[in-house]
């Protein structure tokens, strides 16, 4: 058979078929008869040569007949429910003589599904999650059973009504990577009392939501019967932005994770259920044990938004593993879905942050010329990779020592590897601070140079430090960096400037609190 044979069996097809709906005297409506006498016409292509479309350019049909309430067929509730009658009229007709067998979802007498849609993914068009064996040998191994139906029955409707409100899901809500996909809906009714606001507010007041606009009724009652605010709240927190929204309760909410592991088969590697508010209660802890200064790009004020919070999934995975090879890394898109779902056990199931993770990090944020934009040196991304360690050290120490490090500067802490970061932190800003007062554009300062060294030996690598300081010490010798470099090395216990011990990765809230203290300092000097 030849392609145009191919293409004149499927248009016979589907004329037959399309008759067959627009001549049913019960189900056919004013837009099907008209659309069959068009096609019947078969000068749709000769209609459509003008707009020159090209290859296979979707042809879609607005009709005005009296009496419809929607032009346009393709979102035309009408027509999909007479379509749908019609359908399950043929499927269950008497003379098909169809074998009605219990469904096992609804535990009804239904039409056994035989083949289960597909398509339920972008990244895995053909990956299925219920599927049978192709072939009716029934080659692969079977167990006790002789034939696939004893192992499960599903009804056509259920399977039909379950992969579709799925495919739904995936596309309004879903958080995407690759074959995975993340999302969350709500499980029951909504109630109409709305619980007043979560308390912690110092995050979610700055962050803008979204808003959700669209003028389908249909899907605005479909959003909120699925409870769209708690997906938009999975959605941010995955992104690393909190909610701050009049939350209406659920009965339960589902988190769900879907993977494909090849290009057939799809499974559900996560799934929760939780009660009511503690779907948010788990997102706010997240963001409240987790947490850090961090900043986004507010893309309507066209500034940088300074909040504090959990950094975002995907911030964390760049800090961890850093940055794909390009736009089609195979192997970072797989070590980047395993560990958002490690990350999302810690989100709602409390686990603790991998010290794996933590270790990492601490590394990558300890290597400053190496976080590079365009093959230079870009500041920005380094402290952006240094907040994320930072809120991961942080929440390591609170989860392993139960030890707390406040968000500011602790002048009266004086554990070594702390004060070591505050001496980083103000070399970094002495020379930063002189190369522009002398004008001199560049950016990787000796303290970032030595960074790595100096984590593993921190007393010879001051050394080292402080004597590329010594030329800019005589210009700048009054700034807040000189003096706070003198004020720490006072804090030290004795003998504990002179170890030479690796530091641990509290030194990067050190040097964090350190800039940002000195930050303070200036900002207050010139109010004055």
């Amino acid at each position: 058979m030849n392609k145009l044979e191919h293409y004149d069996r499927k248009q016979e097809a589907y004329l037959a078929q399309l008759k067959a709906f627009s001549e049913s005297q019960q189900y056919a409506t004013g837009q099907i008869k008209a659309v069959y006498q068009y096609m019947l016409k078969q000068t749709i292509a000769a209609d459509l040569s003008k707009l020159q479309p090209k290859p296979k350019t979707y042809v879609l049909f607005q009709v005005e007949v009296a009496g419809s309430s929607e032009a346009k067929m393709w979102e035309n509730g009408e027509l999909f429910n007479a379509w749908h009658q019609y359908y399950w009229s043929k499927k269950t007709g008497a003379e098909n003589q169809v074998k009605l067998s219990l469904d096992y979802l609804t535990g009804s007498m239904q039409p056994m599904a035989e083949f289960h849609p597909k398509k339920l993914l972008n990244g895995a068009g053909n990956a299925k999650l219920i599927s049978k064996p192709a072939d009716k040998s029934f080659y692969t191994y079977q167990g006790k059973f002789a034939v696939f139906s004893e192992a499960v029955s599903i009804g056509y409707e259920a399977s039909q009504k379950a992969h579709q409100f799925l495919r739904y899901l995936v596309k309004d809500r879903g958080y995407s990577c690759g074959e995975q996909t993340i999302f969350s809906y709500t499980i029951g009714s909504m109630k109409t009392e709305v619980p007043p606001p979560i308390e912690e507010q110092s995050m979610w007041d700055v962050i803008q939501t979204l808003s959700i606009n669209t003028d389908k009724d249909g899907e605005v009652k479909l959003r909120a019967e699925t409870g769209f605010d708690y997906a938009d709240a999975l959605r941010k927190s995955l992104a690393g932005y909190g909610v701050n929204i009049a939350h209406k309760e659920h009965e339960q909410t589902a988190v769900v994770a879907l993977d494909a592991a090849t290009t057939g088969r799809l499974s559900i590697t996560f799934y929760r259920e939780l009660e009511r508010g503690e779907y948010l209660e788990r997102i706010a802890e997240w963001h409240d044990h987790c947490k850090w200064h961090q900043q986004v790009w507010s893309r309507e004020n066209e500034k940088w938004i300074r909040f504090v919070g959990a950094p975002a999934v995907d911030r964390i995975i760049e800090a961890v593993y850093g940055k794909p090879r390009g736009a089609k890394d195979e192997s970072y898109t797989k070590i980047k879905k395993g560990a958002r779902e490690r990350l999302l056990r810690c989100i709602f199931d409390g686990a603790d942050i991998p010290f794996d993770y933590v270790k990492a990090a601490v590394g990558r944020a300890s290597n400053p010329v190496g976080v590079t934009r365009k093959g230079k040196f870009n500041r920005y991304d380094f402290m952006s990779v240094v907040s994320t360690a930072c809120a991961l050290v942080r929440r390591d120490y609170q989860q392993r020592n139960q030890e707390v490090y406040e968000m500011s500067i602790e002048l009266e802490r004086r554990d070594r590897d702390y004060l070591y970061g505050r001496l980083l932190g103000a070399a970094d800003n002495l020379e930063e601070y002189a190369l522009q007062k002398k004008g001199n554009d560049r950016v990787v300062t000796a303290a970032l140079r030595h960074m790595q060294a100096f984590a593993l030996r921190p007393f010879s690598t001051w050394t080292t430090i402080h004597g590329c300081l010594n030329p800019y010490i005589q210009q700048v010798k009054h700034c807040f960096g000189f003096r706070e470099i003198k004020n720490i090395k006072q804090q030290f216990e004795e003998g504990d400037f002179e170890r030479n011990e690796p530091l641990g990765g509290a030194y990067l809230l050190g040097y964090y609190h350190e800039l940002a203290h000195i930050e303070a300092l200036v900002k207050e000097h010139s109010k004055k």
